[in-house]
């Protein structure tokens, strides 16, 4: 625009139709030679075939037999493959994007594409997914596994029309144990002041206190040096997330109450997924799916091997409850007044529907 501009003047100074048009011309093949340059530092392979990035988020340590960084390899290893490198997906393990409910945030705005996250850091932005939270909701794998088999769909129907998210895959990692620092726990007395650490997350704080325990809400990041400090005297969390977090350092005594599984989706936006090409989506999908059966392969194996490793450490384990029944009296009675919060029985009774038992009034 300037040399036009330069070239415009020039005219009128001297008023030569001809020593401008020469001075035009010059201009624009210039002009085309710069374009046609810049044209040849693209390939034509590199303008046709951009790759498709993927940013995978997730809070666990880059451990290879971690559930959470085991699923992300597991989920970039079949995409890629899949679609002949035409993603690329890059993992960012312990948090590097940012917290869970960060993640679900990111990936509603597009800033991240993938995540897992447990499920209680879902609810806050999908309050359906509160079903998964509701203590003694699960007493047993299998029926975990068929309940999000059999309700896969109307699951990610609530999640999307709530969120606009959607669960690829799903992953298990096993019971939440509870874990302190100050003496065994073998019957609900024995967790009377004792200051425990539980994410922000409603249900989880009304359960510990159903108890007579004293919840502490806290980040994920937060937790071990809270622990470390004596800030709080415990926490809860599966065998596999205990020990690759190293909790063996700052903890002594193990329970197993069975009252919560670890259940967490693995997260894409919908309408990011329905803008990608369809052999891309379907390699997404696929890859979801194949993840969620390799992780439940895997869960015994891990919590083995976790288990193993914390009883070298010197861990002391307790077992579960002696009273385990009245730990699931006080919990299950919690679960009417946090039906408002789900907003919507239909998916709670299609859960109890598919375990064949009776819905909590």
């Amino acid at each position: 625009e300037k040399s036009v501009t330069m070239a415009m003047d020039f005219r009128l100074f001297t008023h030569n139709e001809e020593v401008f048009m020469n001075i035009r011309q010059s201009f624009n093949r210039a002009l085309l030679g710069a374009v046609c340059g810049a044209l040849l530092l693209v390939s034509p392979a590199s303008a046709a075939e951009k790759k498709i990035v993927m940013r995978y988020s997730h809070s666990s340590s880059a451990m290879v037999k971690e559930p959470h960084h085991a699923a992300a390899l597991d989920f970039k290893n079949y995409v890629e493959k899949a679609t002949n490198g035409k993603v690329d997906v890059q993992i960012y393990p312990g948090s590097q994007l940012g917290g869970e409910e960060r993640s679900f945030q990111d990936i509603q705005q597009g800033v991240i594409q993938i995540a897992s996250l447990a499920v209680n850091n879902v609810t806050v932005f999908s309050p359906s997914m509160g079903v998964f939270d509701l203590p003694y909701m699960f007493t047993n794998y299998e029926d975990c596994y068929k309940l999000i088999d059999q309700n896969w769909d109307e699951i990610n129907k609530r999640m999307i029309a709530e969120s606009g998210n959607m669960a690829v895959g799903w992953l298990v990692q096993g019971f939440r144990v509870l874990s302190n620092s100050k003496r065994p726990i073998n019957t609900i007395e024995d967790l009377k002041g004792l200051k425990i650490r539980v994410p922000n997350n409603p249900i989880m704080i009304a359960t510990f206190r159903a108890w007579g325990g004293e919840p502490a809400p806290m980040a994920w990041d937060e937790t071990f040096n809270a622990l470390q400090q004596k800030v709080v005297d415990g926490q809860e969390n599966p065998y596999p997330v205990f020990a690759s977090n190293k909790f063996e350092e700052v903890q002594k005594y193990i329970t197993e109450p069975h009252y919560k599984l670890w259940t967490g989706p693995v997260v894409v936006n919908v309408d990011w997924l329905r803008s990608l090409p369809a052999d891309v989506q379907q390699a997404i999908i696929e890859a979801g799916h194949e993840t969620t059966v390799e992780m439940r392969a895997l869960l015994d194996k891990q919590e083995s091997a976790s288990r193993e490793f914390l009883k070298e450490k010197g861990m002391v384990f307790c077992g579960v409850p002696t009273d385990e029944d009245e730990w699931m009296k006080r919990a299950v009675s919690i679960w009417p007044q946090f039906y408002p919060q789900i907003k919507n029985l239909e998916i709670v009774e299609a859960f109890m529907k598919t375990l064949g038992r009776q819905l909590p009034r």
